[in-house]
């Protein structure tokens, strides 16, 4: 009895613990998108502030308005600094689809990759955010099961699409990411019959690989 009761607790301890890394693990990339809206708003408030104080005192000779509420200049503040993020934004996503843009931003993204924790952040954050945004046909379609690298190893992988040799057989176009870093991996093409779909997510296959292993469900569901 006592044995029982070990193993449940046991069990409700390792459940608590995979919940909270899963919450972790989806919380990170909405903390960091909001530090660093965050961070953008108050530079921006810091640097517009007294540019609106001056423009609103010059723009009338009356002498009452030297006087101006402060909510006044701090409500224009808030408003021209999200217009300007916005549009700031908006430039960042036209100059990354330019040539000098996509140098820029890989330069950026070469410095990041040398800080070790933000390297981690930002490579499985950024492999996330591709494989939802992609259009619905490139888009990983599935996560399935294949052996690899050998028979009797299982590795979870990714269905990207199928394909046929020039006797009509048909394969599987299946990505394996690496662990914990899934930005990079293998490319197999595998006989179809070798292939096992699973009933779980991309959210959730990469939730899987980014923890290695640690947020993996007691049960996979495959598709018959």
């Amino acid at each position: 009895m006592a044995v029982k009761k070990s193993g449940t607790w046991a069990g409700i301890k390792s459940n608590i613990r995979n919940r909270m890394i899963s919450g972790i693990l989806l919380l990170i990339p909405f903390a960091v998108t909001l530090a660093v809206l965050k961070w953008l708003f108050r530079q921006m408030a810091h640097f517009l502030r007294p540019i609106v104080q001056y423009a609103l005192v010059e723009s009338t000779e009356h002498p009452s308005t030297q006087d101006i509420p402060q909510a006044y200049i701090g409500i224009s503040v808030s408003i021209l600094s999200i217009i300007i993020i916005l549009i700031l934004i908006y430039l960042i996503g036209a100059t990354g689809r330019l040539v000098m843009g996509k140098r820029f931003l890989s330069f950026g993204e070469s410095l990041m990759m040398r800080i070790p924790l933000a390297r981690t952040i930002y490579t499985a954050t950024k492999q996330v955010v591709q494989a939802v945004s992609l259009p619905e046909k490139a888009a990983f379609k599935s996560v399935v099961l294949t052996e690899f690298p050998r028979p009797g190893f299982w590795a979870i992988g990714f269905l990207t699409g199928h394909i046929e040799n020039s006797a009509g057989k048909k394969y599987c176009k299946v990505f394996i990411p690496t662990t914990p870093n899934p930005t990079t991996g293998f490319f197999e093409i595998i006989p179809m019959e070798e292939v096992t779909e699973t009933d779980m997510t991309i959210e959730e296959g990469f939730k899987i690989i980014i923890s290695g292993g640690i947020l993996s469900p007691d049960v996979i569901k495959t598709r018959i």
